[in-house]
């Protein structure tokens, strides 16, 4: 017990040294316990744990094809425009840049395996998402940089952005359904109170000439579920995300929830377990595969003594040449280009949808008798880009070879992005109380910003003997 103690204190000083690839899509260890459950709510049950404990996890992913974004610079009160940080020269730009920025803490957080059928757990997480689709580059680029320089292509682009930032509270059940001698079938659900922060949306069609000037603008559309005003560089808030989770400044809610299912297959040669062995040091299938939808749900803005209003903006004329965010939205503005009512939601409010998605799960035992393991992962999004005020999770595939045992496990995650075609590379690895680390392998080597971090702390307490 002092031995255990003393490494727990180690560990909550140590920096992230380790690597690993964690979070929405990649979490693949037997004994992730309650971050399992964030991926697959029928997860609690069989655990390998009587309880799970979390103190703090933090996990960001900035999947792209342009720039990138420091998760250590996430702007607090993104307002369309400002969430993506651009270098002075972009090479990559073009006429359908795609980028992402997925932030979740999980804050104190239990899972509790209280028979070998049932189990529950309680999530508390705070969490933002934005998705930017279809945008110019070199625009935007020089919307958020003075200093940008580069060329911006001729286009008539059809974007949308949309942030959204919310905390949930979580209730899961999962139960075992089949426990047959080679057959085992369990599902969960997770219903989630939500608590909405904020939710910003841009969207529209904008035509460019070769100076990156704008030329016309067939319709634009901006709401802000937190403030009246236009966009603007100057006044946006740089403080980070992540100061601002253990906050109670809600403005929206709502009622969500994830609903999955786990399938084994035992056969003889790996459903064996001796008389003195633990229930959390045997794994029993040989052939693991799941199911489970996610973030199903949507938060309400708006009350009766302020309303949410959407603007709307068109323009045709002479060129508009902004040299930011602000500059442009002043212009729109001052050529009242904009509805007089400002185009106001119905009943004053509007529905905020979670980036709900469907997550594909097998694992396979690689040989009998040893703790080897192969895992194919896929997430496809279940929403549309097209839909108002709705994030859109990019789709992945990831394949990761993987050695596991109760104490310690470590992987290679291979994943891949189908919105951006990039291809993020990573090492996992776990050690008891503690998972950290980072799939951008790649940006650790050049010292480019990372576009993925992962740590937690949590306290395990493992199943007892038989």
């Amino acid at each position: 017990m002092q031995r255990d103690h003393f490494i727990l204190s180690f560990i909550l000083f140590l920096p992230f040294l380790a690597l690993a690839q964690f979070g929405h899509g990649t979490v693949f260890d037997n004994y992730g316990g309650i971050y399992n459950v964030v991926q697959n709510p029928a997860n609690s049950v069989e655990s390998k744990y009587r309880y799970h404990i979390n103190g703090m996890s933090y996990h960001f992913f900035n999947p792209t094809d342009i720039s990138g974004t420091d998760f250590q610079d996430i702007n607090q009160q993104p307002n369309g425009f400002n969430a993506l940080k651009f270098s002075e020269n972009e090479g990559n730009a073009s006429n359908e840049n795609n980028s992402a920025v997925d932030q979740d803490i999980m804050l104190p957080s239990v899972l509790w395996g209280f028979s070998p059928r049932h189990a529950a757990a309680f999530l508390w997480r705070s969490r933002s998402y934005t998705d930017y689709q279809g945008y110019n580059g070199g625009l935007w680029a020089r919307l958020t940089n003075p200093d940008y320089n580069d060329s911006i292509s001729i286009n008539t682009s059809n974007f949308n952005n949309t942030t959204h930032q919310w905390d949930e509270f979580g209730i899961n059940y999962a139960f075992a359904a089949i426990r047959g001698n080679y057959h085992f079938l369990k599902i969960g659900g997770t219903i989630k109170y939500l608590a909405g922060r904020r939710g910003t949306e841009i969207r529209g069609s904008i035509s460019t000439n070769e100076n990156g000037n704008i030329t016309g603008i067939n319709q634009l559309t901006y709401l802000n579920t937190a403030t009246q005003s236009l966009p603007s560089n100057t006044t946006a808030e740089t403080k980070a995300f992540f100061t601002h989770a253990i906050g109670f400044d809600y403005n929206g809610q709502g009622i969500g929830g994830d609903i999955g299912l786990v399938y084994e297959w035992r056969p003889r040669e790996t459903n064996r377990v001796g008389a003195r062995n633990s229930s959390a040091t045997v794994n029993t299938y040989k052939l693991r595969l799941s199911a489970a939808v996610l973030d199903i749900g949507g938060i309400e803005y708006g009350k009766e003594e302020k309303d949410i209003r959407k603007r709307l903006f068109k323009f045709e004329g002479s060129s508009i040449e902004p040299d930011n965010t602000e500059e442009l939205f002043q212009t729109l503005d001052g050529a009242n280009t904009h509805t007089p009512q400002d185009e106001r939601i119905q009943q004053g409010s509007v529905t905020f949808a979670l980036p709900m998605s469907l997550n594909i799960n097998a694992d396979y035992l690689v040989l009998n008798d040893n703790k080897y393991y192969v895992n194919l992962n896929y997430v496809q999004a279940l929403t549309s880009k097209d839909d108002e005020f709705t994030n859109t999770r990019f789709g992945m595939a990831t394949l990761a070879p993987r050695y596991e045992t109760s104490d310690f496990s470590a992987s290679i995650p291979l994943a891949y992005v189908m919105e951006t075609g990039s291809i993020h590379v990573g090492l996992a690895v776990r050690y008891k109380y503690i998972t950290a680390g980072c799939a951008a392998l790649a940006n650790v080597a050049t010292g480019k910003p990372l576009n993925h971090v992962y740590f937690g702390i949590s306290l395990p307490v493992l199943e007892e003997v038989f």
